[in-house]
């Protein structure tokens, strides 16, 4: 036994070698998300230095989304055959080696294929630190570690474009990847000393290639169909196409599932009403979270026209409240259970659209930061106790898989959000033009925002009438 393995055995039933191994491991969930957000303000600067126009430096974006998304569930099937602190290592080793490669680009083509190559290590990095965590803190005691990735995840959204606008202007785009580099070095590290191995049962069986080439097609034609339906036209034969072609896989993945002995996603695992539920108030709760970020500053500008300098400080009462919060969520999911918290977090989230629907031409500063307020203590009470529900829904075992399922709907719920924003909008029926037609534009969506929240309160109180699934323990 190495000196590292001799450590983490040691002293791995001591609570603060527990909050150790979730500081090392969430240091890699932080990394991958300042640098999914960081890239947002390097577009104007990618633009002059490649004289390439933002249909083509959109790629650089959503290629890492659409691989992330769509590799998520196999990479947690895998892990879940495997040691999870070697794929965790490789997973920051991948995302640091994609981070210097795409900090040497020489072309926009490059810059793609290499943040290709990163998204990657990211799925990997997304895909098993919830399930470490789950092997981590017994039950009744992962709410609160949970509760605070999503404050991490929440202060790495808020910090990656702030750093990246600093770093880019006072050293450049590249220096946005070379800032990766001593995070990803001291993060492999701490994770070779610190982590301990974690296997579940290792299946000997082969590996379903065939299920995951068709998830893989099925979810990325989708999500293409979602993300640029607008652009493309929701009957063009590109939509038609992408659309086709993912019920087809969709079809296939079923049956490939269905007959394999060793299936990347277990369908069983949709037999249980709490990880079916959980999953489906989970995707409505990150569709409403992309309404604020895509409507309040459209709106800002066409209605109330606040300068741009003010919208930023305006749009973070809400990602504040989420760090504050989500703790809280947890501690409370901890103490009484997982179901009411997140049922009143929802109720209250939908309570803070609702506010939003009820902004006016004449709105004031401190009416948006209140309803942004109430947005995010909703959202920050309902997240982490709906993903202990879902983690604590199925055996420890399927930790990864379950841990990768809950990033993949994460994801495909916010290219869900920002498509349906737009959407709303366009079907309001109101002049976009006016300062007037767009505030009632904006109030009609966020107005179905408020049914789409009341949806999954329903879904989450039909959970308090579900027996209790008891979880095995086992490491």
């Amino acid at each position: 036994m190495s000196r590292a393995e001799s450590f983490s055995q040691r002293y791995s039933e001591a609570a603060w070698y527990r909050w150790i191994v979730f500081a090392t491991v969430v240091t890699g969930t932080f990394m991958v998300n300042v640098d999914s957000s960081v890239m947002n303000v390097t577009l104007p600067v990618l633009e002059e230095e490649f004289h390439q126009g933002a249909q083509t430096l959109q790629w650089v974006i959503s290629a890492y989304l659409l691989m992330v998304t769509g590799i998520l569930p196999i990479i947690g099937s895998l892990s879940d055959r495997l040691n999870r602190k070697t794929v965790f290592i490789t997973g920051v080793s991948i995302f640091t080696v994609g981070s210097i490669l795409c900090a040497f680009s020489q072309t926009v083509d490059e810059l793609i294929l290499f943040r290709v190559i990163q998204s990657i290590g990211g799925a990997v990095i997304m895909g098993n630190v919830m399930s470490i965590v789950s092997y981590t803190f017994p039950p009744g005691q992962r709410g609160r570690p949970l509760g605070v990735i999503g404050s991490v995840v929440a202060v790495g959204t808020i910090v990656g474009p702030a750093l990246g606008g600093i770093l880019v202007a006072s050293y450049g785009w590249r220096s946005i990847f070379w800032i990766n580099v001593p995070v990803g070095v001291v993060s492999v590290l701490a994770s070779i000393f610190v982590l301990r191995t974690i296997r579940s049962n290792p299946s000997s069986r082969r590996f379903d290639s065939l299920g995951a080439g068709l998830f893989f097609i099925a979810i990325v034609t989708l999500m293409l169909v979602i993300s640029e339906g607008t652009a493309w036209g929701w009957v063009s034969a590109p939509s038609l196409a992408m659309l086709t072609i993912s019920v087809l896989s969709w079809g296939g993945f079923i049956w490939q599932e269905m007959r394999s002995s060793s299936p990347v996603i277990e369908l069983r695992l949709f037999r249980s009403s709490p990880f079916v539920l959980g999953n489906m108030a989970g995707y409505l709760s990150y569709v409403m979270m992309m309404f604020p970020g895509i409507l309040l500053p459209l709106y800002m500008h066409f209605v109330l026209h606040v300068p741009t300098a003010h919208m930023g400080l305006l749009l973070t009462p809400q990602a504040i409240s989420m760090v504050v919060f989500s703790p809280l969520g947890g501690f409370l999911a901890d103490k009484f259970g997982t179901r009411v918290p997140a049922a009143a977090g929802l109720a209250i989230g939908a309570v803070g659209l609702g506010l939003m629907a009820m902004l006016g031409t004449k709105a004031t500063y401190l009416a948006i930061v209140i309803a942004l307020s109430v947005f995010g203590l909703g959202m920050g009470l309902f997240t982490s106790p709906n993903n202990v529900s879902v983690l604590e829904s199925v055996p420890i075992e399927k930790s990864g898989l379950t841990g990768s399922l809950i990033a993949t709907v994460r994801n495909f719920g916010r290219v869900s959000g920002v498509a349906f924003a737009v959407l709303l909008l366009q079907l309001s029926g109101r002049d976009l033009s006016s300062s007037r037609g767009f505030q009632q534009a904006s109030s009609f969506a966020f107005y179905v925002g408020v049914a789409i929240g009341m949806v999954g309160v329903v879904l989450t109180v039909v959970r308090l009438f579900q027996p209790s699934t008891a979880r095995k323990t086992g490491s």
